[in-house]
């Protein structure tokens, strides 16, 4: 029985309930980064629970596409941020890139699921460590993709302040700002794990295995940083769970995303 799989399940059983009042508090506008965020740790339960008995091909399955959902999440997130940051957001460019996004995700998790069902099988080929490595790399590439999204929002939404000449940020302006630190801190905190989940399934070194290897290194490189962003991310989320309530400056002529009065929606 391993104290850390019965770790991983207590501690994000314990996540769950705050992140579905997350979900409702953020409402439409944060479903997606939140929804994929409980999603993220039902996959951390369920690999836990399958873990603490053996290492079954299940664990292992799950423990190999577990980063997909943390990504969609940040993903989902930076969305919400974006949007109460600059209520002239481009609606073709903004979904444009989303949709990208998870189509990239998606292919990495297939890609990464297929490999490593067929290396937990009876008869496993070398194609399936290959699915796995390029799927791997595609995780990182999505990361990189998406800190570069990122750091455009943050250029993007200081520029809409000083192009319409605001002095003093609105209340949805500075939780949306919020959001999107969050989202940057968290960012930099999986790529530990991002990288850790790369480098051992391109040496295939025992003791760096994220389901069966050395402890210590499974704690510091797997569960400490996904963690610790987690925890991050609901603090972000709590904290800014009023930010639907507060009304905003209204959008420019010709843009996507508009609001109005209090507790206004989309134009």
């Amino acid at each position: 029985m391993s104290g850390l799989s019965i770790a991983q399940l207590a501690i994000f059983a314990v996540f769950s309930p705050p992140i579905l009042y997350l979900i409702y508090r953020h409402r439409r506008r944060g479903f997606l980064g939140w929804g994929y965020l409980l999603a993220f740790c039902i996959l951390r339960i369920t690999g836990g629970g399958l873990s603490i008995n053996s290492s079954s091909a299940g664990a292992q399955i799950i423990s190999s596409i577990g980063l997909s959902p943390m990504l969609l999440s940040l993903d989902g997130i930076l969305h919400e941020a974006r949007i109460y940051r600059n209520p002239d957001l481009n609606k073709r460019v903004e979904y444009t890139f989303m949709g990208f996004f998870h189509v990239l995700i998606a292919t990495a998790v297939a890609m990464v699921g297929v490999g490593a069902g067929g290396l937990a099988g009876s008869q496993p080929k070398p194609s399936d460590l290959t699915d796995i490595k390029v799927g791997m790399a595609l995780l990182e590439a999505s990361w990189v993709i998406l800190v570069l999204w990122a750091l455009w929002s943050l250029s993007d939404g200081n520029h809409h302040h000083h192009h319409h000449h605001h002095t003093v940020p609105t209340a949805q302006e500075l939780q949306g700002s919020m959001l999107l630190y969050g989202v940057l801190v968290v960012l930099v905190i999986e790529e530990i794990q991002i990288l850790y989940f790369l480098v051992a399934e391109y040496t295939q070194h025992a003791d760096l295995n994220p389901t069966t290897g050395s402890l210590a290194v499974r704690a510091v490189l797997n569960f400490l940083p996904e963690l610790i962003g987690t925890l991050i991310l609901v603090f972000v989320g709590i904290q800014t769970r009023h930010v639907h309530e507060h009304g905003s400056r209204p959008k420019q002529e010709g843009h996507g995303y508009g609001y109005s009065s209090h507790r206004s929606g989309l134009v």
